[in-house]
């Protein structure tokens, strides 16, 4: 157990698959986690062909046993110094038709799996005298908005979870930082979304890749938030100058208008 590694979650595909690569490319062990029948085995193949070691396990991180399983075996059988919390999900649905266990599953997975996985990994991270913690925020953060309500309060959680631990871990090795993005064109129906917000979406939008280097580099420089794109980081600042209702109001028009279909 000489060797570091950097645990990925959500490694299949999008930014995650991006990160692992990123990862690999600086010469960085993976391990790599995502949901079975996703094509990780392709990406952990695509790491060890970039001369580095890769695993990868395939489990659904919405189930508590299985996130302890997983890190039992980590932690009996590697040395781990980066997680990077990146596995999670969102939508736009009428809340009061959304299905119970889309409710419950995008906060078992965005908020606590990002918690459990941490809270069980962090002793392994201590053991080094540099370790990294990145967990995975949006701009959606900022803004509660109707027909998503969800997925903005689970991303709200990530970002205060990831701040108030790394005040927790400042006498330690551990840094902690949290990823804030915007709009990235990973999936059909997102490209679609973004199309739709015209040129604001697009101004807005920044490739996985770019966001993968952006976030790395910014974990290792110990960075707070890390917010990539200069749009992004306008915008950031921007929106803290809209009073809260506004915000909410404006997004919640916007969500019902372009994205909401109604069953």
């Amino acid at each position: 157990m000489n060797e570091l590694y950097a645990v990925v979650t959500g490694a299949s595909t999008g930014l995650g698959r991006c990160l692992a690569i990123e990862l690999a490319g600086r010469g960085i062990n993976t391990i790599l986690v995502a949901l079975p029948g996703e094509g990780l085995m392709e990406v952990r193949d695509k790491c060890r062909k970039m001369g580095t070691k890769s695993e990868c396990f395939e489990l659904d991180l919405t189930d508590k046993n299985r996130i302890m399983e997983l890190a039992e075996e980590i932690n009996s059988k590697y040395r781990v110094n980066i997680l990077l919390n990146n596995a999670g999900y969102g939508g736009s649905k009428v809340f009061m038709t959304s299905s119970a266990d889309y409710i419950y599953n995008m906060i078992l997975l965005n908020a606590g799996a990002t918690s459990l996985l941490t809270h069980e990994l962090l002793e392994n991270l201590s053991d080094n005298a540099d370790a990294y913690i990145l967990n995975v925020s949006s701009m959606a953060s900022m803004t509660p908005t109707g027909f998503k309500t969800v997925y903005p309060a689970t991303k709200a959680f990530v970002k205060h979870f990831s701040i108030g631990l790394r005040e927790e871990l400042k006498s330690t090795p551990v840094s902690v930082s949290v990823a804030i993005l915007g709009p990235m064109p990973t999936q059909p129906e997102i490209i679609s979304r973004i199309e739709k917000q015209g040129f604001i979406g697009k101004f807005l939008s920044v490739t996985p890749k770019k966001v993968a280097r952006k976030c790395i580099d910014g974990m290792f420089k110990h960075k707070r938030k890390i917010i990539p794109g200069i749009p992004n980081m306008l915008s950031y600042y921007l929106i803290k100058f809209i009073p809260e209702h506004i915000r909410a109001e404006l997004m919640t028009r916007s969500v019902r208008k372009n994205e909401i279909v109604r069953n």
